[in-house]
C-alpha cells in the first residue's frame, strides 16, 4: 500500500475587515430612501442613454422598449408629483 501524501490546504484567507468594522467597497445606505418620483426620474435619463446608445448600435428593439420604459417612468414621475 502507497504512503499517502499529507493534505495542503487550499483556503484562501479572509480579506480582513478595515478598523472601521467596514469590508472593502461597502457602501452605506442613503440616510432616507429616495422618492418615487426620485427614482422615476432617474430612471426617465438612464433609459433615455441608454435608447440611444442602442440605436447607435443597431439594437432597434431593444431601443424601442428603453424608449417604452422611458415613457412609462415619466408619467409615474408625473402621477407622484401630483399625489405629493
Amino acid at each position: 500500500m502507497p504512503a499517502l501524501k499529507p493534505s495542503t490546504s487550499t483556503m484562501t484567507t479572509p480579506t480582513p475587515i478595515a478598523s472601521n468594522g467596514r469590508a472593502r467597497g461597502y457602501t452605506p445606505a442613503p440616510p432616507e430612501p429616495a422618492g418615487t418620483e426620485d427614482i422615476a426620474r432617474y430612471i426617465a435619463q438612464m433609459t433615455t442613454e441608454m435608447a440611444l446608445i442602442a440605436r447607435s448600435a443597431n439594437l432597434d428593439l431593444l431601443a424601442y422598449f428603453l424608449e417604452m420604459a422611458k415613457i412609462e417612468a415619466n408619467v409615474t414621475a408625473r402621477r407622484s408629483s401630483l399625489t405629493a
